[in-house]
């Protein structure tokens, strides 16, 4: 079963049915909720779907469905944890690269476990050893 690790746009995307995310995006979203793939979702893009939806920026209830796919026992959708792997794989990416600290902790997540980032980011894009489908 393939696994990837989903950014903060590409998960709000999903939920909204947006169609901003790409076709293969969602199909990749569409596999995790037939238990033909598992998504990472960093815990740095729960913070910042908090912090837009404090921010009206996104509904509250995204959060909420976002919270409830990760407590699901699918095990589809699981958290990644900030630890210490993710921490030594942020000192990788040059700040001149990815100058904003959260998208830096999310593609470091990828990198720390060595998975496809689900990402349109151009500066994402541009980070070394790291698998990014838009």
């Amino acid at each position: 079963m393939r696994s990837y690790v989903a950014d903060t746009h590409f998960l709000i995307w999903y939920l909204q049915d947006n169609p901003r995310l790409s076709p293969r995006g969602r199909s990749i979203f569409s596999w995790a909720d037939k238990g033909k793939a598992t998504i990472a979702v960093p815990t740095i893009v729960l913070v910042e779907m908090i912090y837009l939806a404090d921010k009206k920026r996104i509904a509250n209830t995204l959060v909420e469905v976002a919270l409830s796919l990760l407590r699901g026992t699918s095990g589809n959708y699981r958290l990644a944890p900030l630890d210490l792997a993710v921490v030594e794989a942020v000192v990788q990416i040059p700040r001149s690269l990815v100058p904003d600290m959260p998208d830096r902790i999310i593609a470091a997540t990828a990198l720390a476990l060595d998975l496809p980032l689900l990402s349109r980011d151009s500066a994402i894009k541009a980070v070394e050893n790291l698998d990014v489908i838009g």
